[in-house]
């Protein structure tokens, strides 16, 4: 149970920062979480990678 709850942890820890990246970015939080919660370390590197969205008028 408790590895369960670490791997969780250690997700949602991952999420917010590609969270936080992804809305520097402008680019939507919900898909840096999920690839941060999905994907760990790989999805906040590829969110780092991921070019800036263009400001719409």
């Amino acid at each position: 149970m408790q590895t369960v709850l670490v791997v969780f942890a250690i997700g949602f820890i991952f999420g917010a920062i590609g969270a936080y990246i992804a809305e520097k970015k402008g680019r939507s939080h919900y898909e840096g979480f999920f690839l941060g919660f999905l994907f760990g370390l790989l999805g906040v590197i590829a969110e780092i990678f991921l070019p800036k969205k263009p400001k719409e008028n």
